[in-house]
C-alpha cells in the first residue's frame, strides 16, 4: 500500500465526480503579472503621445546656392521698386498732385516690378518657424523719399540685374534677368525724362557690337540668327530710306548703317564673314504697301521687336561671364523699338510673357526674297 497524506481543507471543496481540477495558484500569479506588464506598457505608449518623448533638434534651413542668391536679390529689388513707386503714387494722391508725365511711369514701375517678382518666383519661404527673439532684417536698399531717390534706385537695380544676368550659371534665369534689366533701363530713361533729370549712366557700360563683339562662343545657329536678324533690319531700312526724303530719309539711312554694322560684327565674331557659309542674303521679304509711311513705321517697330527676341534667346545660350554684348544689344534693340513707337513692356524680348503672346514677333528671320545668297 502507498501511504498518502491528508490534503488541507479547501475553501472551495471539489465535489466528487465533478471532473474539475484543483486550482493552480502559480499559473494564476504569472497571468496576473503578464496582464500588469501589458497594462503598464500601454500606459507608457499613451503618455508618449501626450508630449513625453525624446527631444530632437529642429530641422536646419536650406543654405541657398549661388543661383538662389541671385534670384532672391532680383526679387528683393523688384519688391523695393514696386513699394517705392507705390509710396510716391500715394503721396502724390494725398497732395492732390495733377496727373503729368510722371504718373504713367510710376504706374508702370509698380506693375512691371510686381510682375518681375512673380516671374522670378517670389520671396523664398523655407516653411520653418522664425527663431524667437530674432530681429527683423534691415532692408539692403534705402527707402525712397522722392522721385530723384527712386531714379537712383531704378538705375542701381538695373545695373545689378544686368551684372547678375551675365554671371549666373542658369541660362534661363539669365534670359529673364536680362529682360528685367532691360525693362528697368527703359523705366530709368522714362523716369529721368519725366522729372527733368539725367539718369545715372550704367556701371561699366558694354561696348556696342558694332565696335567690338564680346559674346564669347555662341552656337553656330545662334550666330547665324543674330547675323541675319541684324542684316534683315538693315536691308529693310535701306528700302524704306529709298522711298523717303529729307530728315526722314537720313534717319532711315542711319538706322540701316547701324544694323548692317552689327550684322558685320557678328559675322566676324562667328568667323563666317566673307565665307561660303555667311548667312547674309541679298534681299529679304518685306510687307506690301511699304510706300505708306504708316506701314514703314510699323515695319521698323516689328523688326526691332524681333531683334529683342533674338538677343534674349542668345542670352540663354551664351556662357556665363560672356553675355555682356548680347545683353547690351537687347537693351539697344528695345530702346530703338520704343523710338519707333513700341509701347513699354515688362519683359522685353520674352514673347511668352507678352499680353498678346500669340501675336508676338518670332525670333527667326523672314524668308528671303529672290532666293539669292550674299
Amino acid at each position: 500500500m502507498r501511504a498518502t497524506c491528508p490534503a488541507e481543507p479547501s475553501a472551495h471543496p471539489v465535489r466528487p465526480g465533478s471532473g474539475a481540477r484543483a486550482p493552480r495558484t502559480g499559473a494564476r500569479t504569472t497571468s496576473r503579472r503578464a496582464r500588469l506588464l501589458v497594462g503598464l506598457l500601454g500606459a507608457v505608449l499613451a503618455l508618449s503621445g501626450c508630449g513625453l518623448r525624446l527631444e530632437t533638434p529642429p530641422p536646419e534651413p536650406l543654405v541657398p546656392d549661388a543661383v538662389e542668391v541671385v534670384r532672391s536679390r532680383a526679387v528683393d529689388d523688384a519688391l523695393a521698386l514696386a513699394a517705392g513707386a507705390a509710396e510716391l503714387t500715394e503721396a502724390r494722391a494725398a497732395a492732390a498732385a495733377p496727373e503729368d508725365a510722371l504718373t504713367p511711369v510710376l504706374a508702370d514701375l509698380v506693375a512691371f516690378s510686381t510682375a518681375h517678382a512673380e516671374q522670378l518666383g517670389g520671396v523664398y519661404d523655407s516653411g520653418l518657424p522664425e527663431p524667437t527673439g530674432t530681429a527683423t532684417a534691415t532692408p539692403s536698399l534705402a527707402p525712397v523719399a522722392d522721385p530723384a531717390a527712386l531714379l537712383a534706385l531704378v538705375a542701381t537695380t538695373a545695373d545689378t540685374a544686368r551684372t547678375d544676368a551675365d554671371a549666373v550659371e542658369d541660362g534661363q534665369l539669365a534670359r529673364l534677368l536680362a529682360s528685367v534689366a532691360t525693362a528697368r533701363s527703359g523705366l530709368r530713361d522714362r523716369l529721368g525724362a519725366a522729372i527733368g533729370s539725367t539718369p545715372p549712366e550704367p556701371v561699366d557700360p558694354a561696348p556696342s557690337p558694332a565696335a567690338t563683339v564680346q559674346a564669347g562662343p555662341l552656337t553656330p545657329d545662334t550666330y547665324a540668327d543674330l547675323v541675319v536678324a541684324e542684316d534683315e533690319v538693315g536691308y529693310a531700312y535701306e528700302v524704306v530710306a529709298a522711298k523717303l526724303s529729307g530728315d526722314a530719309r537720313a534717319a532711315a539711312q542711319a538706322d540701316a548703317a547701324a544694323h548692317r554694322a552689327r550684322a558685320e560684327a557678328w559675322a566676324r565674331e562667328a568667323g563666317v564673314d566673307g565665307t561660303a557659309i555667311d548667312p547674309r542674303r541679298t534681299a529679304y521679304a518685306l510687307p506690301g504697301g511699304i510706300d505708306d509711311p504708316a506701314v514703314a513705321v510699323e515695319l521698323g517697330r516689328t523688326l526691332e521687336l524681333r531683334l529683342t527676341v533674338a538677343y534674349a534667346s542668345a542670352v540663354a545660350v551664351a556662357p556665363a561671364g560672356a553675355r555682356t554684348a548680347v545683353i547690351e544689344a537687347l537693351r539697344t534693340a528695345d530702346a530703338e523699338a520704343a523710338a519707333h513707337g513700341a509701347p513699354p513692356v515688362a519683359f522685353p524680348g520674352l514673347p511668352e510673357q507678352q499680353p498678346g503672346a500669340d501675336a508676338a514677333p518670332e525670333a527667326g528671320p523672314a524668308e528671303p526674297a529672290g532666293g539669292a545668297d550674299g
